[in-house]
C-alpha cells in the first residue's frame, strides 16, 4: 500500500465531494460546539479551583445566572429544544451519519462519475444504524476526547491525592485504549461494506490490522496528527472573539460594552461557522483514508488467499498425479 497514493486519491475525493462536506457541516458544528463548551467548563472550573478568578466567583453562581436569564426572557423551551438536538447528534445519530459517510465515500471513489444521493445513502445508512450504535458503544470510554475530558475532571478534584497514586494505572489504560481503537479500526467498514454482524466485524477487524499492524499504526498516527492540528485551528479560531470580548470589555467604557459583546458574538458565530466546515472536510478526509486503507489491504488480503488456494490446489494435483 502507497500512503502518498492513498493521502492523494482521498484529498482528491475529498475536493470533489460537495454534498458530503455540507452533510457533514450540521454534525460538525454540534461537535464543535460541544468541544468548545467543555473547554470553557473545564477552564472555568480550573479558574476557580485555583483559584485563578477569584472567591467571588463561583461556577454555580454563574450557571444560576444563565437559568434566570433563560427564564426572564422566555428562553427555556428553547434551550430545551437546543439541548435535545445537541444530545441526539452527540449519542444516537453519529451511527447513522458515520454509515452514510462510508457510502458516500465509497460511491464516489468506485463510481466518481455516476450521480450520487445524500438521501439515498442516508436511507440504505439506516440498514447499518444499530450495529454501529452499538459498536460505538463499545468504544465510546475509550475515545480520545472522552479519555482527556474525564482525567481533567479527575485531576482537578484529585491532584492532591489519588491522582498520584492511579497515574500508572491511568497509563496503562490510556495505552489499551489506543490499541483497541486500532485494533477496531476496520470493524465499521466490514459492518457497511461486507454487511457482516458486529461480532464477525469486529474479529475481522482484528485479525486485518493484526496482518497489516505496521501499515495501520502508520495510518493511525497520520490521522491523529491531523486531528490534533484541527483541534488546534479550532480553539485558535474561536479564540479570536473571547479574546477580542475580554480586550473590548477591558479597554472600553461601560457604554461600549454592549457594541462590544455584539461585534464579539456575531464574530464567534462566523468563527464557529468556519471550524465548523474545516472540521467537515476533515471529517471526509478522515472516511475517505481509511476507505482507501480498508479497501486496499482487504483486496491484497483477498489476492494472497486465493494464491494460497491455488497453491493447495497444485499441491493436491500434483499429490495425486
Amino acid at each position: 500500500m502507497k500512503y502518498a497514493e492513498v493521502i492523494h486519491d482521498s484529498w482528491e475525493m475529498t475536493q470533489s465531494a460537495s454534498k458530503l462536506k455540507w452533510f457533514a457541516f450540521v454534525p460538525a458544528a454540534v461537535a464543535v460546539l460541544v468541544f468548545v463548551a467543555e473547554v470553557i467548563w473545564q477552564m472555568y472550573w480550573y479558574s476557580e479551583e485555583f483559584g485563578f478568578v477569584g472567591e467571588h466567583v463561583s461556577v454555580f453562581a454563574a450557571i444560576g445566572k444563565f437559568i434566570n436569564f433563560l427564564v426572564e426572557h422566555n428562553l427555556i423551551l428553547l434551550a430545551v429544544f437546543f439541548l435535545i438536538f445537541v444530545l441526539l447528534f452527540v449519542f444516537v445519530l453519529p451511527a447513522w451519519i458515520q454509515s452514510t459517510m462510508i457510502l458516500g465515500v465509497r460511491h464516489k471513489f468506485e463510481k466518481p462519475e455516476k450521480y450520487m444521493s445524500i438521501r439515498q445513502k442516508m436511507i440504505h445508512g439506516f440498514d447499518h444504524f444499530f450495529k454501529l450504535f452499538e459498536l460505538n458503544a463499545i468504544l465510546a470510554p475509550f475515545q480520545f476526547l472522552t479519555i482527556m475530558f474525564f482525567l481533567l475532571t479527575f485531576f482537578r478534584i484529585f491532584h492532591d491525592s489519588l491522582f498520584k497514586l492511579l497515574s500508572p494505572i491511568i497509563i496503562v489504560y490510556i495505552i489499551c485504549a489506543f490499541f483497541i481503537n486500532m485494533f477496531f479500526s476496520f470493524a465499521p467498514f466490514f459492518i457497511v461494506c461486507k454487511k457482516e454482524p458486529l461480532g464477525l466485524a469486529i474479529r475481522r477487524s482484528i485479525g486485518l490490522v493484526f496482518l497489516n499492524f505496521g501499515r495501520t499504526f502508520a495510518v493511525i498516527l497520520l490521522m491523529l496528527l491531523v486531528n490534533v492540528r484541527i483541534i488546534v485551528n479550532v480553539l485558535v479560531i474561536l479564540g479570536v472573539p473571547f479574546g477580542l470580548l475580554i480586550a473590548i470589555t477591558y479597554f472600553a467604557s461601560s457604554a461600549w460594552l454592549g457594541l462590544a459583546i455584539f461585534v464579539s458574538v456575531i464574530i464567534g458565530i462566523v468563527a464557529i461557522g468556519f471550524a465548523s466546515y474545516l472540521t467537515a472536510i476533515i471529517e471526509v478526509f478522515s472516511v475517505a483514508v481509511w476507505e482507501r486503507t480498508y479497501t486496499t489491504l482487504v483486496e491484497e488480503q483477498d489476492e494472497l488467499a486465493d494464491k494460497e488456494t491455488d497453491n493447495e490446489e497444485f499441491d493436491q494435483f500434483d499429490e495425486q498425479a
